[in-house]
């Protein structure tokens, strides 16, 4: 299958990198087809890069790791009808907030922009080091990963691309659902800060500890 980003940071490098050796094609995007090129050269395989559009354009499969819709990243969003929208995106995390602040998700914020799209909620849940481990660790493991979406087919697909990378696809119910995983990405990271631990993944199930396969987390935050 060939499959997109929109960004080229620390999550599509690692989640592209484990697409690529599960023989998936991989497109890396962002505003600098440069920089999309420079990560796709990194990972090999038969990574290629270009701008965001171009991958709204050429990719069956999308995953948004850039805060924010995608209107704003492109040209046009026409391409994107019937596609299917991986979004793992969580929104910046404050340290004081009110909760009706978080009612509203990301990912419905992006079916919204493209309605002819069909947009997925998942991989928000996991810090890019859990995915130094192989899909066989990862699958031995039993890591979790939860997807929230009202397109079966499009939840059949993401599920499908889920366990070519070792993690074991939760459905997670309709698009509506999204803010609450969004919120789950809260509690984990709030986890993280506390100990510092990156490979707490949904249910508390850590990830196998390994080597950095597609290089070191870069600037960012989980």
């Amino acid at each position: 299958m060939k499959i997109g980003f929109w960004g080229s940071g620390n999550m599509a490098r690692v989640l592209g990198g484990a697409w690529s050796v599960a023989g998936h094609q991989v497109v890396f995007g962002s505003r600098s087809a440069e920089k999309s090129r420079d990560v796709a050269a990194e990972i090999g395989f038969t990574a290629t890069g270009g701008t965001n559009d171009e991958v709204a354009e050429s990719c069956e499969v999308i995953v948004s790791t850039v805060r924010a819709v995608p209107s704003s990243l492109l040209t046009t969003t026409s391409a994107l009808a019937g596609k299917v929208i991986i979004d793992l995106n969580n929104r910046d995390f404050p340290r004081e907030y009110q909760p009706e602040e978080f009612l509203n998700s990301l990912a419905e914020a992006t079916q919204k922009d493209v309605p002819a799209a069909r947009v997925v909620k998942a991989l928000n849940n996991q810090a890019m080091e859990v995915f130094n481990s192989d899909a066989v660790a990862l699958r031995e493991a039993g890591v979790q990963a939860f997807m929230a979406g009202d397109d079966h087919e499009a939840k059949q697909v993401t599920a499908k691309l889920l366990n070519d990378i070792g993690l074991k696809p939760v459905d997670f119910g309709p698009l509506s659902n999204a803010w609450l995983l969004e919120l789950q990405a809260d509690i984990l990271r709030t986890y993280m800060f506390a100990t510092g631990n990156a490979l707490v993944t949904p249910g508390f199930i850590e990830a196998p500890r390994a080597e950095p396969r597609f290089g070191e987390r870069r600037k960012g935050t989980y």
